[in-house]
């Protein structure tokens, strides 16, 4: 038991880690950002909602199939797991983008960070739409199956590699120097 959940808790540990690592320098960015990148998180998880019912099921179907020794059953509804989670990311877009405006106002947020706001919903909607189902629900069917390890060490090292790659990048482009920041 050990085995298979600590690489979990670890990725779950440095996922959330850095997502707190994160808030401390949108923090430093002014009130506005924070307001923005709350807004913006809270809207996301309200379109991933049905995604995310897909991936917690695709763990309880596929392992009732691998408890009952059914691979060839695993292997056919895990497909279909990874499909059901793409369909209904797209069905949550296609139902919610028209009201986007509506639900941006139940978060009363501020007409000044509107911009912002529409900026990191759209950076997210497009890997939203073409990777989300892969990226989530797929990493559930092969957890269920008691592929842990594999899928949190992927998971482990890509964040890192990936982020480290991209901030390398930013920081020696210099762009990242002439961003307004509050005083």
């Amino acid at each position: 038991m050990i085995n298979t959940s600590l690489p979990f808790a670890m990725e779950q540990l440095c996922f959330n880690g850095g997502g707190i690592i994160v808030s401390m320098f949108i923090v430093k960015l002014g009130t506005e950002s924070v307001a923005a990148n709350a807004v913006s998180n809270s809207t996301l998880m309200v379109f991933y909602s049905m995604g995310l019912a897909v991936s917690n099921l695709s763990v309880t179907i596929i392992g009732q199939c691998i408890g009952a020794k059914d691979k060839k059953m695993a292997r056919y509804y895990g497909k279909i797991m990874v499909w059901l989670g793409e369909v209904s990311i797209l069905v949550s877009l296609a139902a919610l983008l028209p009201f986007l405006r509506i639900i941006l106002k139940l978060y009363q947020a501020p007409d000044n960070t509107l911009g912002q706001i529409y900026m990191l919903l759209a950076i997210a909607f497009v890997p939203m739409a073409l990777l989300w189902s892969t990226s989530n629900v797929l990493p559930n069917v092969l957890r269920a199956a008691g592929d842990v390890n594999f899928t949190s060490y992927v998971s482990l090292i890509t964040m890192w590699l990936i982020r480290s790659v991209i901030f390398i990048m930013r920081f020696h482009s210099d762009r990242w120097l002439n961003q307004k920041t509050a005083v």
